[in-house]
């Protein structure tokens, strides 16, 4: 037993010796190890190749997709409806039912209006409908795009430039006939009428050899026309008189014409309660009825113009009279202050839903020319009474509207002198010479 036990310490005692040496040892080659490695020249790694990532740019895969693509045209004509046009184009029915249910949130597209333009995108290989533009009149676009889950459907406004162009005249018979004659928009040759449709009543006192020169606005889109804006700058030589017009806004107040001094050229009636006509009869306090064969006062003006032809208000008001009148037919009255009332004869209808008690604004559509009552033909009997008593609405002096806020002068002034010197520049080039009225005004002593 004690021998057991005393061989047993020295085994363990050995074993112990051992360890020591081999920990001894693995602590010298660790060392030894470390040495070498401090010693050695460090070697930097070599730098990896960059990653080389395929990249297409974004307006080559617009460019290629456009190559794919196959483009049909269609101008809306009367009686056209969104499915028929595009059935034509050999869309199915139900591509038709979904373009239409999800253009819905922004437009329908069945209401579509005659002259707007229909665009239509297919693929060239498998000839399917991928994309759809609608062009309405007001340069708005709708575009309805296939996806992988549907149809995209966006709106955008076309981008326009806006450009001063210029337009003049001369009168021979009247403002429409020159209009034609100088290739004036007809339109602008009606704007022209509006702004100085307070001084000047384009029916009776035109005369011939009365000249005109304005700016306007000219409204640019992929490098063409495609409409014109407002008159900014106009003069207007009538009867040896001049007029000059000039548009102006103020902030928060709204815009207008102003003359050359900052006062508004709009009055509280017009001088015309409409247009294409001529005067038949003038105001008198004795006239030869052309029925009744009597002599009687005629106290207002019989225009003379084609049935249906429309009858504004000359100023804001309210209806206080309309229906029949005896021998004035179809009339109507509105009283427009404490001081003013005018009335309106012999129509052959009136604005649908008009009715006494109604409030009218300067220049909105009362009535329409007509022969009703005792009348030889169609024409508009216009009066206008003052403070009750009836007087000429050719000669009667009217209040002006409120003028340009002295706030705002010396920058109108600054607005004026500009657009005076585009204008003679464009006279100048026009060729109009010293010797037109126009071309010699100063606005400076207006």
């Amino acid at each position: 037993m004690f021998w057991r036990k005393r061989r047993n310490f020295y085994i363990e005692r050995k074993s112990r010796s051992r360890l020591r040496q081999y920990s001894l040892l693995c602590l010298l080659l660790a060392a030894t190890i470390t040495t070498v490695f401090i010693k050695l020249p460090r070697q930097e790694p070599s730098p990896a190749p960059p990653l080389q990532i395929p990249y297409t740019s974004k307006f080559a895969q617009t460019k290629q997709y456009r190559a794919t693509l196959r483009k049909a045209a269609h101008r809306v004509r009367r009686g056209d409806n969104f499915y028929q046009i595009l059935a034509n184009h050999g869309v199915p029915p139900q591509e038709i039912a979904e373009l239409a249910s999800a253009s819905k949130s922004e437009r329908d597209p069945q209401t579509m209006r005659t002259g707007e333009l229909v665009e239509l995108f297919f693929h060239q290989d498998s000839r399917r409908l991928e994309k759809v533009r609608l062009h309405d009149k007001n340069d708005r676009v709708l575009t309805m795009g296939r996806a992988a889950w549907g149809w995209v459907i966006g709106v955008y406004t076309k981008p326009s430039v806006v450009v001063s162009a210029f337009a003049q005249g001369t009168i021979r018979d009247s403002l429409y006939q020159s209009a034609q004659d100088e290739g004036v928009p007809f339109e602008l040759a009606m704007a022209l009428a509006d702004i100085f449709a307070w001084d000047i009543d384009f029916f009776v006192d035109l005369r011939p050899d009365d000249r005109y020169a304005f700016l306007y606005e000219q409204i640019y889109q992929n490098g063409r026309t495609v409409g014109n804006g407002r008159i900014i700058a106009a003069h207007f030589s009538n009867a040896g008189v001049h007029h000059r017009a000039y548009y102006y806004e103020v902030s928060g107040k709204g815009s207008d014409y102003y003359d050359a001094k900052g006062n508004s050229l709009r009055r509280q009636f017009l001088k015309s309660p409409l247009r294409y006509s001529r005067i038949s009869s003038g105001f008198s306090k004795r006239r030869l009825h052309p029925i009744l064969k009597i002599y009687r006062p005629h106290l207002g003006i019989d225009y003379s113009a084609p049935t249906n032809t429309p009858v504004v208000a000359v100023g804001d008001g309210r209806v206080i009279s309309i229906g029949w009148k005896n021998g004035y037919g179809r009339f109507i009255a509105i009283r427009h202050s404490n001081r003013y009332t005018t009335t309106y004869g012999h129509l052959s209808r009136y604005t649908r839903g008009l009715k006494m008690g109604h409030s009218v604004k300067q220049g909105q559509v009362i009535g329409f020319v007509g022969a009703s009552g005792l009348a030889t033909g169609p024409h508009l009997d216009f009066r206008m009474k003052r403070d009750g008593r009836f007087v000429n609405p050719l000669k009667v002096r009217l209040p002006a509207a409120q003028p340009l806020p002295r706030t705002h002068l010396a920058d109108f002034q600054q607005l004026v002198s500009s657009l005076e010197d585009k204008l003679g520049r464009a006279l100048a080039r026009d060729q109009w010479g010293e010797s037109d009225p126009l071309a010699s005004l100063d606005v400076a002593h207006d």
